[in-house]
């Protein structure tokens, strides 16, 4: 969802293939952005997702999973949170208001920042929005005292790298706090094999994924499968869409319509068939 969520990554193998001290490094990574604003997240395929997902809010669950999630950390007022994936800034601007955080929000997409931006209140001074590439980021050691991230690392398959520069990243006993797609142990359809090819989903188990977690050096690793919350949202977001229709094909049109629809149905029968789950992840 936040950020790179949802969609195919065509360029993300190369991208991953390509060291970051080279000059060539940057090609593959403006394809992808390119691709992100040109595709999934033109400024028309984001506003219908706010409409599903609520205002602010590009991932699953809107302001509702957020608030779950956030309150499983310890945030304090004055911690430094790194938002990965920020999308427009529902998340950032939250843990902002209600935990008195300040918050760096970052996401590939250019058209994600622009709206966050031009939601930003006047006199918003714990959030800041910039487009990075999260591949190629880096900050000083002892950055952060949380890192947080929802439905964004689904794409790349050297996660256990990844989460060891976050490991740097944070700050001694700072906390990592993730929601990601998984895959069920045995998620063997065509269905679900096409499914998984077309996006170039890099994904895993819930118990795998926490174990990359512990292999790049986290502590008190906690790996939950919150596919039966999934769920439940999933049906929600769908009756609401349902119930709205005629307002939301005003908004946007028939085809946008269709493909929400189409989509959310489809990710319920895979979470039936037990091939497709969703992941939380908190660690230390």
């Amino acid at each position: 969802m936040r950020s790179l969520n949802f969609y195919l990554l065509a360029t993300l193998t190369t991208l991953l293939a390509v060291g970051c001290n080279d000059d060539t490094s940057q090609e593959p990574k403006e394809e992808f952005q390119q691709f992100l604003d040109n595709n999934q997240y033109t400024r028309n395929g984001i506003l219908r997702y706010e409409y599903v997902f609520g205002d602010g809010f590009i991932s699953t669950g809107g302001q509702d999973t957020t608030r779950e999630l956030t309150s499983m950390l310890d945030l304090k007022p004055g911690d430094r949170v790194l938002d990965v994936g920020a999308g427009i800034g529902g998340s950032a601007r939250y843990m902002a208001k209600h935990y008195g955080a300040d918050v760096t929000g970052i996401d590939l997409s250019q058209n994600m920042i622009a709206i966050a931006v031009e939601r930003a209140d006047k006199d918003e001074d714990k959030v800041s929005f910039e487009v990075a590439d999260i591949l190629t980021q880096d900050y000083p050691e002892n950055s952060f005292d949380v890192i947080y991230s929802r439905d964004t690392f689904l794409h790349i398959a050297e996660k256990e790298a990844l989460f060891k520069k976050f490991r740097q990243w944070l700050k001694p006993g700072g906390q990592l706090l993730i929601s990601d797609y998984c895959r069920g142990a045995d998620a063997e359809s065509e269905e679900f094999k096409a499914y998984v090819a077309q996006r170039n989903y890099q994904l895993t188990t819930v118990k795998k994924y926490g174990q990359v977690l512990s292999n790049a050096g986290f502590a008190s690793v906690k790996a939950i499968d919150h596919t039966e919350r999934f769920s439940e949202v999933l049906r929600n977001e769908l009756a609401r869409i349902q119930q709205n229709k005629d307002d939301f094909v005003s908004k946007f049109s028939q085809r946008d319509y269709d493909d929400i629809v189409n989509g959310w149905e489809a990710k319920l029968e895979r979470i039936q068939r037990g091939e497709q789950k969703w992941g939380v992840f908190i660690a230390s």
